[in-house]
């Protein structure tokens, strides 16, 4: 089998494994979003007493449920760990869904928002069980519309504006201090105590891990160790999948041809690589805090560079063949423009990835769209003379007045046109030197076509002839 065959193969494999993959991931997050409302949202988020009553009974169930699992596996003494039926972890998915509805959130990056929602849930849950905190405790209100959990700092307030708005939840900065206030707790909590937040992060797959976990809880007590907020294996697993992100794909490139293709192929290795290592990582390896934020802005900057990088190649690769597949001189304007169009096309789908791409990790996009008008008014004007050869060179392919192989002569200039180009056309002349012109000025000039050329005797009008007698 040769390598192009060899290439071939591979990339469809390639292809299909990453549409496969990205079809599973948007159908499992469909279904999850259709199953995590079985029979619609009704809880009470009006006053900030339902607010605080509902996330409160909502949690402990949630723990409950957790630590009975846990219970079953230790008693049992498998190595795999119990499953809910699907009608249990619909109930489960369904309160875990709406105690994230009593957060603000919307300071956290949207493709983040579960994670870290469930994250900060199971932190405020520790912090408010151990300062005894029930479900009909009374708030002090601290402001308009702003409302304080006694003997803590979690603040409940009215949302003001978005979608949102006049629904009482914990407040945005709350949320964005909650780590810092679980941090403090930490010391005073019994260690005998089962910990909702710890278990979480530190068991694999999520609220109930997946069966395999427990071979995860068999390994040496050294992967089991805490090291900040994640524990052994799991800083290993991510250290794994870095490697893998940054060696892998350059490792395989040479199972494609050389140049664009192998480009394409690497860009897209990368990508499928990206998205498995994020779900082996977050969902799988459950790495959370700091440490989820950081893997999750590693593979999503991966994914996106490498499908911006796909795009443009793919764009290039298709702009080589045109003329090829067409049979047009790939020297000829036809070709420059299409080239240059496939070029535009390609770098516009690319700039719209990565804004994109950007604006799913959290960066303000708006920002930089204003940076970037402001360097490309100073990138036009520092450019002005280039575009105006490219303006030239669209208007020569649109008056298709010079083909290559014309023979052409102005006043100061004189030759055979070899190459028209979207900047320049280059002219062949009699003592074979080669003489480069900007199209600006080629479109300027008074150019005779030579080939194109007309013979006296065709341009007299048929059946004149002269009478010469008088």
């Amino acid at each position: 089998m040769t390598s192009y065959k060899l290439f071939r193969v591979i990339f469809k494999c390639a292809v299909v494994a990453f549409l496969a993959l990205t079809a599973a991931h948007f159908s499992s997050a469909f279904a999850g979003a259709a199953d995590d409302y079985p029979t619609g949202s009704i809880i009470d988020r009006s006053t900030p007493q339902s607010t605080l009553a509902f996330f409160v009974r909502a949690t402990n169930e949630i723990r409950d449920d957790m630590e009975r699992y846990k219970l079953q596996r230790e008693a049992s003494g498998s190595w795999t760990y119990p499953q809910p039926d699907d009608g249990e972890r619909q109930r489960i998915d369904y309160l875990v869904s709406e105690v994230l509805e009593t957060m603000d959130l919307s300071a956290v990056p949207e493709w983040s928002r579960e994670k870290i929602g469930a994250e900060t849930a199971f932190m405020i849950r520790e912090i408010l069980r151990l300062s005894k905190i029930e479900p009909n405790t009374p708030l002090r209100q601290i402001g308009n519309d702003l409302w304080v959990i006694p003997g803590t700092y979690i603040q409940i307030g009215k949302i003001s504006s978005g979608m949102r708005t006049g629904d009482i939840t914990f407040t945005a900065d709350t949320v964005a201090n909650v780590p810092a206030m679980y941090r403090k707790i930490i010391p005073k909590k019994p260690r005998s105590e089962f910990d909702t937040y710890k278990f979480y992060t530190e068991s694999p797959g999520g609220i109930i891990p997946p069966a395999w976990t427990g071979f995860v809880y068999a390994l040496p007590s050294f992967w089991l160790n805490s090291f900040g907020t994640n524990t052994v294996w799991q800083w290993t697993l991510f250290a794994i999948s870095l490697l893998a992100l940054a060696f892998l794909p350059f490792s395989l490139r040479r199972i494609f041809p050389e140049g664009e293709v192998r480009m394409l192929g690497v860009a897209i290795l990368t990508m499928i690589i990206a998205k498995i290592s994020n779900y082996i990582v977050i969902d799988v390896g459950s790495l959370t805090a700091q440490g989820a934020l950081v893997a999750s802005i590693i593979f999503s900057i991966a994914f996106y560079v490498s499908l911006s990088l796909s795009a443009f190649m793919l764009s290039e690769i298709v702009a080589r063949n045109y003329s090829r597949l067409n049979q047009l001189n790939p020297k000829n304007i036809d070709s420059s423009v299409f080239r240059l169009l496939c070029r535009v096309v390609g770098v516009m789908a690319a700039l719209g990835i990565a804004g994109y791409g950007l604006s799913a990790a959290g960066f303000p996009v708006m920002g930089i769209v204003a940076g970037l008008g402001v360097g490309g008014l100073a990138f036009a004007l520092a450019a002005k003379p280039t575009l105006e050869n490219l303006l030239a060179g669209v208007v020569i392919y649109l008056d298709k007045s010079v083909h290559v192989g014309d023979h052409i002569e102005s006043k100061d200039i004189e030759g055979v046109v070899e190459e028209i180009g979207m900047r320049s056309t280059r002219l062949r002349a009699r003592d074979g030197t080669l003489i480069s012109i900007t199209n600006s000025e080629l479109s300027d000039k008074i150019i005779r076509n030579k080939t194109r050329a007309i013979t006296p005797a065709s341009n007299e009008p048929d059946g004149a002839e002269m009478d010469s007698t008088p």
